[in-house]
């Protein structure tokens, strides 16, 4: 399964941040939190520039949430663009009501 490592967010880098919000049924919410998992596991953590992936499933069952680091952009557009990318974020799509993506920078970090 998934390892579990500590991933470290810093405003100081250079990284890019994808935030995926998935809205799901909540008899869907498992099995796209487990579809992304694997897919994660089995090739997108192994793409140039991949960093992390968290995956967070809202407790009402309603929402996904795909927080994942890359390298930089360029990277994350690379990953993008292959063929097998796209048929996998389809794989995702129809198994939620909606999909929200976006790209960020981290501006701050604050910690005890």
């Amino acid at each position: 399964m998934a390892d579990r490592t500590t991933v470290t967010i810093d405003s100081r880098s250079e990284r890019l941040t994808l935030i995926n919000v998935y809205e799901v049924a909540p008899e869907k919410q498992a099995e796209l939190a487990k579809t992304l998992t694997e897919a994660t596991e089995s090739t997108i953590r192994h793409q140039p520039g991949f960093i992390s992936v968290s995956i967070h499933s809202s407790f009402d069952g309603r929402k996904i949430v795909n927080y994942a680091q890359w390298a930089s952009k360029e990277h994350f557009e690379g990953f993008m663009k292959k063929p097998e990318t796209q048929d996998q974020l389809k794989q995702f799509a129809g198994l939620a009501k909606s999909v929200a993506p976006s790209l960020y920078r981290v501006d701050a970090v604050i910690a005890e």
